[in-house]
């Protein structure tokens, strides 16, 4: 399954969806940041995974985290994240790190996971 979200913040009924989705996580997912999405990966206190409260569901699932490169460049984000991310993947501890993808790696991931739920 592949949950797109693309607001910023999340209504409670998109939180709900993902709750649930990754409480369940019973095959392979991934989740990608796209618009105002992005702006979720640049966050430090109350991220994503910390709304949704999936931390120790991403850790028994194959779930893949992902933004959109292009979204995080017009949002002027994209620096930010990548320091973010180059300091997250040196942590043995955190299984919620968000890998920048090209609008090509999108497409990708639409034609490998199915089915989309945009939120």
């Amino acid at each position: 399954m592949l949950f797109i979200v693309k607001s910023y913040p999340l209504k409670a009924v998109a939180i709900k969806t993902l709750q649930q989705a990754f409480r369940r996580a019973d095959s392979d997912q991934a989740l990608v940041l796209i618009d105002d999405g992005v702006y979720y990966a640049q966050q430090t206190d109350g991220d994503l995974v910390n709304i949704i409260d999936a931390s120790e569901n991403l850790r028994r699932s194959a779930t893949n985290m992902f933004a959109l490169q292009e979204d995080m460049a017009l949002r002027g984000i994209s620096d930010s994240v990548s320091k973010k991310l180059d300091h997250d993947a040196s942590s043995e501890h955190d299984t919620s790190s968000i890998t920048p993808v090209s609008l090509d790696a999108f497409v990708a991931l639409t034609d490998t996971f199915y089915p989309i739920v945009y939120l």
